[in-house]
């Protein structure tokens, strides 16, 4: 169920085909599977437009950009190192720690008997080291409150997914996701609030619609449960807060080299300072999904967002001068 999870349906790579048609391009689709290093090569394109997750291996986000460096073919996104970075959270908050960039207490687990550092406070949440799309993550037992729940969801994880561990302080306040675009001088879309409904108390991911039969299947027909939360775009915020989760969303950006496009999420801790849970340098991209609904909110198309991706990568090679506009959000 969790490897399909991260799928992109037809219907989302349907969408991005015709926004780019929209702006004028010629789109090649290319699966990225164990063939994609031929099938780019023998391509002819100009410029991948990178939503590739990979499907192996603690980096596999890396992949695609890897082969496109490899064979001299611009990208959009970030390049093999942030996105190998990014999708390992310890290695994240080595580098937001290094700037001064808040991110929550944390510590790696690659044993369950691994001694607890004493400096963590309960509660504490246990989530998978490199993995996304709310992989291993559950509303009910993520959160522990001992360290006997902590030692047996540590165990139940090595166990389930054979990767290691990582447990961090759980924070208590308002949680933002927040999309940033651009490259030297990054904008912030329009904050988004994750409502938590139903008691829940984390953010649970859950995949595009015609994605879901796929894990039934697989689960043998078990019907999912919504675990989604609502949202608020705009975020009903301060001026004040407004101006510190921009900052501390464009100083992460820039730690981590991101560029062109991301969304990241941040949660406020007891004293009301903005931690940095995680950045997705490649985010979801489907036109009902967090980014575009964002997008939307700041006045900009499904079709404008996605050529304004495109068009922060060609800037970058150098291939197309400042058409991008200043965003306000």
């Amino acid at each position: 169920m969790d490897a399909i999870a991260e799928l992109d349906s037809e219907e989302t790579i349907e969408a991005l085909k015709k926004a780019l048609a929209w702006g004028g391009h010629e789109v090649v689709l290319i699966e990225a599977d164990a063939n994609v290093y031929n099938k780019i090569r023998g391509s002819k394109v100009d410029i991948v437009f990178n939503i590739a997750e990979g499907f192996r291996g603690e980096s596999r986000e890396s992949h695609v950009p890897v082969i496109c460096e490899m064979l001299g073919i611009p990208y959009t996104g970030s390049g093999p190192l942030t996105l190998a970075i990014c999708l390992n959270k310890a290695r994240t908050k080595e580098i937001l720690n290094n700037y001064n960039i808040p991110t929550a207490k944390h510590q790696v687990f690659k044993t369950p008997e691994d001694i607890i550092d004493t400096t963590l406070r309960f509660p504490l949440i246990v989530k998978l080291l490199h993995e996304g799309s709310s992989m291993g993550l559950d509303d009910k037992k993520s959160i522990v409150e001992s360290e006997g729940d902590l030692r047996k969801r540590v165990k139940y994880l090595m166990s389930t997914y054979e990767e290691h561990v990582i447990v961090e302080e759980f924070l208590p306040g308002r949680e933002f996701t927040i999309p940033v675009l651009g490259n030297e001088d990054p904008v912030v879309l329009p904050i988004i609030e994750i409502i938590f409904v139903k008691g829940q108390r984390i953010n649970m991911f859950m995949p595009d619609d015609p994605v879901i039969p796929l894990i039934q299947e697989v689960k043998k027909g078990i019907e999912l449960e919504d675990t989604s939360n609502k949202s608020v775009c705009p975020a009903q915020v301060s001026e004040e807060l407004e101006e510190k989760l921009k900052q501390t969303a464009i100083s992460a950006f820039k730690a981590l080299d991101v560029r062109d496009w991301c969304r990241m999420e941040i949660r406020m801790d007891s004293a009301g300072v903005p931690n940095v849970l995680e950045v997705n340098p490649i985010a979801g991209i489907d036109p009902t999904y967090w980014l575009p609904k964002s997008a939307r909110a700041a006045g900009i198309s499904y079709e404008k967002l996605v050529n304004m991706i495109l068009d922060y990568a060609l800037e970058r090679y150098g291939i197309l001068e400042g058409k991008n506009e200043q965003i306000s959000g």
